[in-house]
């Protein structure tokens, strides 16, 4: 193959590349402009209707993006903003207040890890093997390895012990919890969730 011919064929991949990534980005901002209007008619938490899109629409639905690698790191740049925009709404103040609460919320990731973790290995099994028996249709390759394996199941309880402040922080905002002190202490528990997904990647 000569120079020429390689660079055209460089040119033409970058450009259906771009095309694809155009693509995905006008599929994300339209969906943007339908849900959240869509959410207040409903008077539904607009980050519900994300989710719920996202599944319809994605790769194991409808497939209406081209390019997945480039939509997960579009995605991950959503979390990184999300992160960024709580990061802005605290101050020193507000901060030395939510740490009143750290072990309230260090508890809760322990308990739920926990929880996870052991009903996995301990209970799972009883409970694959009821359903097997009942005839419920169940993934052998991808079910038996978390209930047998201590790293899965860590895996697993670890994703169980977190939750979505992008849920939780427009509902106290919503009802006006946030300077409430169960509205401190779940911001706490929140913040640390957050903070907890680095050490636990």
């Amino acid at each position: 193959m000569t120079m020429a011919a390689s660079e055209s064929v460089v040119k033409a991949i970058e450009a259906s590349t771009l095309s694809a990534l155009g693509h995905d980005i006008l599929t994300f901002l339209l969906v943007t402009v339908i849900v959240i209007p869509f959410s207040r008619s409903l008077n539904v938490n607009p980050t519900l209707s994300f989710l719920l899109i996202g599944c319809l629409i994605g790769p194991y639905n409808l497939h209406l993006f081209s390019n997945n690698e480039a939509d997960l790191q579009l995605g991950d740049f959503g979390i990184l903003f999300l992160l960024f925009n709580e990061g802005l709404a605290l101050s020193p103040d507000r901060i030395r207040e939510l740490k009143t609460f750290s072990n309230l919320g260090v508890f809760q990731i322990m308990c739920s890890m926990a929880f996870f973790f052991f009903g996995a290995l301990v209970a799972g099994p009883p409970i694959l093997q009821s359903l097997e028996m009942t005839g419920f249709p169940i993934d052998d390759g991808l079910i038996r390895p978390i209930l047998s394996s201590p790293v899965q199941a860590f895996c697993i309880a670890s994703a169980g012990a977190l939750s979505s402040s992008a849920f939780v922080l427009p509902v106290l905002k919503s009802k006006g919890w946030e300077d409430r002190k169960e509205g401190i202490a779940g911001l706490s528990v929140l913040l640390l969730q957050d903070l907890a997904v680095a050490p636990l990647l």
